[in-house]
């Protein structure tokens, strides 16, 4: 380990965030079912380096999942989980999993419980539509896990239609679409740096510019100002690169040295 001290101009923060941890909600049943998993370690169970080699297998008995369900706004737009906030990236990255776990398998049942679907980019309509298209059943729906079943290792989910009727049904698997969370020091950097963050821990933004921060030099990028997916976060990251470069440019070249070398000798 080494400690540096390093003379600078402006600093970018791109401290990034973490996914957030669905066992603070006891209701889906998380780390207590044996086929309830998150989005993530669900994109880790379909790709080729992971543990199924790129196979759609259930964590339970490695099986092909038939019936698959997505529950949306684990930890978004969830004041009991004290996250009020929409984390932006969810309900596209549900309908591409439902996508390709379809082009795994055609004959999968994939559901979708939402509340809203928030397809707000450039495409993101067709993409839903195409979803729809495909066989994807999308239900508008707040829904809780009660259970497993012990002959089959299903989860049965409990979910309300249109407000009133409330159903039951069991899935061979359950996919946690879980928000994203600022990263865990931020705000212990944000009281370093002498910067405010908002309500939810996030950085706060100076005024209508995504980049700029309270403190001046001091720029934002990426996920730690606000859930964003990654051409929003390339946009700003490029933004904040802009104002760093424009902030420095009368400096630009200052503390160049010259070397100096030994005189050339025969």
């Amino acid at each position: 380990e080494e400690k540096l001290e390093v003379e600078v101009g402006s600093i970018i923060l791109a401290t990034g965030y973490q996914t957030f941890d669905p066992r603070r909600q006891d209701e889906y049943g998380y780390k207590k079912l044996s086929n309830v998993v998150t989005s993530l370690e669900f994109e880790r169970m379909m790709s080729a380096s992971g543990p199924f080699s790129g196979e759609l297998l259930r964590p339970s008995d490695r099986k092909p999942p038939k019936k698959i369900a997505w529950v949306q706004c684990v930890g978004s737009r969830d004041v009991t989980a004290g996250n009020g906030y929409c984390s932006a990236v969810c309900c596209m990255y549900a309908i591409k999993q439902a996508i390709l776990s379809k082009e795994h398998d055609s004959g999968i049942e994939a559901t979708i419980f939402h509340n809203d679907i928030r397809a707000f980019g450039k495409g993101f309509e067709r993409y839903y539509e195409r979803a729809k298209s495909l066989g994807v059943r999308f239900l508008w729906s707040k829904v809780s896990i009660l259970k497993e079943l012990p002959e089959t290792k299903n989860a049965v989910i409990r979910y309300r239609i249109n407000g009133r009727e409330v159903k039951e049904d069991d899935f061979d698997l359950v996919v946690l679409s879980v928000g994203l969370t600022p990263s865990s020091h931020a705000g212990e950097l944000a009281e370093k740096l002498g910067i405010e963050v908002d309500q939810y821990g996030f950085f706060k933004n100076k005024g209508l510019s995504p980049m700029e921060t309270s403190q001046p030099g001091i720029y934002l990028c990426g996920v730690c100002q606000a859930p964003k997916d990654i051409p929003d976060s390339v946009a700003i990251a490029s933004g904040a690169a802009s104002l760093s470069s424009r902030l420095l440019a009368e400096t630009r070249g200052t503390l160049t040295v010259k070397r100096e070398y030994p005189p050339e000798r025969d």
